[in-house]
């Protein structure tokens, strides 16, 4: 494992302890994630894929804000995302996230199937994103390819 994406899952998890309990995921654990993710791929000469990795990333979960406008996925798991795009390099930070949004349906699923939540209701996606992130940095020689 990169120490890039050491940083990523280690950003990723806090984030997501504190948005499991609160819903917010502070602006001080993305920017700070993502800065240190970017500076170790830098002294490790991955800039490039870290770069590449965060605007992808960060892209691909803005787009989807703008489509729900909002509701759908917050600013924060957006900036989150570019945090682990950084750590993880573009393919590596895609699988994660698409592994969140797996992850994160069947939770869903779980839940409006035992009635525990109605169709509507906010769940937490940073959980989704730190399991999908720990998920791609298990794999040997995942990230920053």
């Amino acid at each position: 494992m990169t120490s890039p994406a050491v940083a990523a899952l280690c950003g990723t998890l806090l984030a997501a302890a504190i948005d499991g309990r609160t819903g917010i995921i502070p602006d001080s654990v993305t920017r700070s994630t993502a800065l240190a993710a970017l500076t170790l791929a830098a002294v490790n000469g991955a800039a490039p894929a870290a770069a590449s990795g965060a605007c992808a990333v960060g892209g691909m979960l803005w787009a989807l804000h703008l489509v729900s406008r909002g509701r759908g996925l917050g600013l924060g798991d957006v900036k989150l995302g570019i945090a682990i795009g950084a750590g993880l390099g573009p393919l590596a930070g895609a699988v994660a996230v698409g592994a969140a949004f797996v992850l994160g349906a069947a939770y869903a699923i779980a839940l409006l199937a035992t009635h525990r939540a109605h169709r509507g209701d906010a769940i937490a996606f940073g959980p989704f994103l730190a399991a999908g992130t720990l998920a791609v940095t298990l794999v040997p020689g995942g990230a920053l390819r």
